[in-house]
């Protein structure tokens, strides 16, 4: 500042202070510390006239190099202009008056701001190392340093990894990343409130490690099976992360997450397997982790064929292809209850020299430690001949065949063809007739000879006849009895309906139905009805109540009638009403009469005291009625009425 403003304002400060000092001799400044090259001004004031004069230390002041004047006959002025850091001292006002010598001193500290210079402002380190951070600072007079962080001392106690070094720099021992921060480098005039601070970045650079923490997964190939792959990267600055993956793996199933740190995989395939490799790298290197992804996968079975139909004494076989990891074992084995299992541990199933009992289900099954997997072949041939056959007459000129189950040869037997023929014919009859266990062949002539056989027939080939049987129909006969079925039969006045059963017709048709029934009355004919042969029952109407009949029935087809069934039945005489006659009428009509006299003496007796009930009440109870009555009529009398005439109570 020029001389000028100092002087404006030591007068500005002169006035202010001039009621506020009580001292008689004062020396009034700006500031005690001023920077190089810096003019100061010191004022002295004094509380009366005199002469002034102006010391340095002990010496009086050169005023060749600082100005001194006069203010007025109180005030004394000292300019220091363009101070170096020698003016700093003490400065003495000598002060002398009517009333002697006065000296009042004041120091001034001449001080070069600290400079740092071109001290480095950022610093980048790698972990683990121990490093120096140097803070040059330059001043006058001597400069102190100080360490600062987070608020703050940097103490260099001897137990921590700080060090203060002589040159004043900041030792790190082992730099870790807690350490990365600003630290600041604060310069202190020594002995004065006098301070400059630097800020300086500490970054602690630290080269990619990756961790997965599993090596290795084994999981099962599915549409279901998701695998996830965490790759933990540290590093600073933050590593980018990369990924190599299998060649077979598929990358439209691949998904990562904002910094690609975890892969996930769905849908996991056979082609997922392989090694999947994490790879972090940043200025400092890179660093990479191995995964290992063990796919299973399910045995897959393909078959060359569905089915094979083979004829019997050739050859065929059949292959069955596996698929999976591992790599899967495979066995046939025969699907059958009937036959001990078939144990194969070959790709291809030969079979030579078929015969019927080959045919039927085989399974081929793939088996590894991901799981199984079945795939079923079926060989079809021929039939089985038909053995242990026995053939018996049938009703109605029939023949009925019975046989052992016959092999199917692999598909199931849909019909039999059964063949006939008289021993003069050369042309067999035949009829395609459903499996069951008994065969039938009907139409036939009675009692006459044939040769049989018949043969199985599958849905793709028909076997072999069995042996020819000779046999005779049976001769046509008459009919069975009937069966009649008296527990059932029904009842509805003289009428009776007794249901009615035809087990064998003799190989005829029936016919009808004969029908004889008499009651029990002496010399009474048999009447006689007929009934259709399809009858369910003998309707039998207009017979006398309170009778036991005798019933007979016949059943008749083409050859005759049958022998007789006979029951007994009763019609019970009808539980008639009773009738009432003229004797009940009169006695009801007396009945009547009498109530009717009864209530009218009642009456009579309650309302007049009259009447026969009256009479008989006063004979058995003397005069109680009497008194109480006239106890009513002096009541009647005190109103006024009179009793009527003709009362026998009135009379009395």
């Amino acid at each position: 500042m020029t001389a000028s403003m100092m002087m404006l304002r030591l007068c500005g400060l002169l006035l202010m202070c001039s009621t506020l000092i009580d001292a008689k001799l004062d020396i009034i400044s700006g500031d005690t510390d001023v920077q190089v090259g810096h003019d100061t001004l010191l004022l002295c004031k004094a509380d009366s006239e005199g002469d002034f004069r102006w010391l340095k230390g002990d010496e009086d002041i050169d005023e060749d190099r600082y100005v001194v004047e006069k203010f007025d006959e109180s005030t004394s002025k000292l300019l220091l202009n363009k101070v170096e850091v020698d003016d700093s001292g003490n400065y003495t006002c000598v002060f002398d008056s009517d009333r002697g010598i006065e000296k009042t001193s004041y120091q001034i500290y001449v001080y070069q701001t600290p400079d740092f210079g071109t001290t480095q402002l950022h610093h980048e380190f790698l972990v683990n190392q121990t490093v120096s951070i140097p803070c040059v600072v330059s001043g006058q007079p001597a400069v102190e340093i100080d360490w600062f962080r987070n608020n703050r001392t940097v103490k260099d106690d001897g137990r921590g990894h700080f060090r203060i070094q002589p040159d004043n720099s900041l030792q790190i021992l082992g730099i870790q990343q807690e350490d990365s921060g600003t630290y600041t480098c604060e310069g202190r005039i020594k002995g004065r409130p006098i301070t400059r601070t630097l800020k300086i970045s500490v970054v602690v650079n630290e080269p990619p490690t990756v961790l997965i923490r599993q090596d290795r997964k084994s999981v099962l190939a599915g549409p279901y099976t998701t695998v996830s792959i965490a790759c933990l990267v540290k590093g600073v600055p933050t590593p980018s992360i990369s990924w190599t993956l299998p060649s077979t793996s598929d990358p439209s199933r691949h998904k990562y997450n904002s910094d690609k740190s975890e892969l996930t995989i769905s849908a996991v395939t056979r082609s997922d397997f392989g090694e999947y490799v994490c790879t972090a790298t940043n200025k400092i290197g890179n660093n990479t982790a191995k995964f290992i992804l063990d796919v299973s996968e399910r045995p897959t079975v393909v078959l060359d064929q569905p089915k094979l139909e083979v004829i019997p004494g050739e050859t065929g076989s059949v292959i069955c292809n596996a698929t999976g990891h591992p790599t899967p074992t495979i066995q046939w084995v025969r699907k059958t209850t009937e036959e001990k299992m078939m144990n194969v541990e070959v790709s291809e199933l030969i079979f030579e020299n078929v015969m019927p009992s080959d045919g039927g289900l085989y399974s081929c099954i793939a088996s590894n430690t991901a799981g199984t997997t079945t795939e079923d072949f079926q060989l079809i041939t021929w039939p089985g001949t038909p053995d242990k056959v026995s053939v018996a007459p049938g009703p109605s000129s029939s023949l009925l065949i019975q046989s052992t189950p016959v092999r199917d040869g692999g598909s199931s037997i849909t019909e039999y063809i059964l063949q006939w023929k008289k021993p003069s014919e050369d042309t067999w009859r035949q009829s395609a007739v459903k499996p069951t266990s008994l065969l039938e062949i009907t139409g036939l002539e009675p009692y006459t000879e044939y040769f049989i056989r018949f043969a199985a027939k599958n849905s793709h080939y028909q076997g072999n006849f069995s042996t020819e049987h000779k046999i005779f129909t049976q001769s046509q006969r008459e009919p069975n009895s009937p069966i009649l079925s008296l527990s059932e039969k029904k009842l509805d006045k003289n009428s009776v309906s007794i249901p009615i059963k035809q087990l064998k017709d003799g190989g005829s048709p029936i016919l009808g139905y004969i029908v004889r029934y008499k009651g029990n009355k002496e010399n009474e004919e048999w009447t006689e009805k007929e009934f259709p042969g399809n009858s369910s029952k003998i309707q039998l109407n207009n017979l006398q109540y309170d009778a036991d009949y005798q019933m007979e029935v016949y059943a008749v087809n083409n050859n005759g009638s049958s022998s007789s069934a006979k029951i007994n039945f009763t019609v019970p005489q009808p539980v008639s009403q009773p009738a009432l006659g003229k004797g009940g009428v009169v006695g009801i009509v007396m009945f009547i009469f009498l109530i009717l006299m009864v209530s009218v003496d009642a009456f009579c007796c309650y309302t007049n005291h009259c009447g026969l009930l009256n009479f008989l009440a006063r004979k058995l109870f003397g005069h109680n009625i009497s008194e109480s009555k006239g106890m009513d009529e002096e009541a009647n009398n005190s109103s006024g009425k009179k009793p009527e005439s003709g009362d026998p109570a009135a009379e009395a």
